[in-house]
């Protein structure tokens, strides 16, 4: 099953760390990926040294070495994290229907891009799933007889999704009065008493 290549589009998030950005370009050169969307952040004005630092993290995508169309939205100067990775998973969602998203400091083990891929492909049409995660915070407990579960929180550290899911964030969380005054953490965390 890991011996072929990856049918579905990697987007890459990258700013300033080109040893962390090469380790994880290493995983992703192994599944082959047909289509790499790297979105790189601009260096801060007031940081020495940034500028070369995204460079040469930028330099670590001219090794693709595999059949791949390498499309890139790098940002001339810095717009932050919030606006960066929003504004080039917009590009990314404008560009192709489905991604698997990889930032530069989330090392993901080979068979997370074939585990995403396969439940890509298995909800794509079904409204009630919005993202895949490769993270998990259960600490080992199993929840489910099966390989992975369903969940209303987000966890966004090696994921994927589709253009569909994509359209409803909401970058300026416009829900947030209505979440903060409810019960939500609540729910989420039980009654301590």
């Amino acid at each position: 099953m890991f011996d072929r290549p990856l049918k579905t589009a990697v987007a890459f998030i990258i700013f300033k760390r080109p040893a962390e950005t090469q380790r994880v370009f290493a995983e992703i050169r192994k599944v082959k990926p047909p289509k790499l969307l790297v979105v790189a952040d601009g260096p801060r004005p007031d940081k020495p040294g940034e500028d070369l630092q995204c460079a040469e993290t930028r330099a670590v995508i001219e090794q693709v070495d595999w059949e791949c169309e390498v499309l890139q939205n790098y940002a001339d100067s810095n717009l932050g994290c919030r606006q960066r990775v929003s504004s080039g998973l917009n590009w990314v969602f404008d560009t192709v229907e489905e991604a698997i998203i990889i930032e530069d400091d989330c090392l993901p083990d080979r068979s997370f891009f074939y585990f995403a891929e396969e439940l890509l492909d298995r909800y794509r049409d079904d409204e009630r799933i919005m993202s895949i995660s490769g993270q998990n915070v259960q600490f080992g407990k199993q929840r489910t007889d099966f390989s992975y579960y369903f969940s209303r929180y987000t966890h966004c550290w090696s994921w994927a999704s589709w253009r569909r899911a994509w359209r409803h964030y909401d970058l300026e969380m416009k829900l947030w009065p209505q979440v903060r005054d409810g019960n939500f953490l609540m729910d989420v965390l039980g009654d301590p008493h």
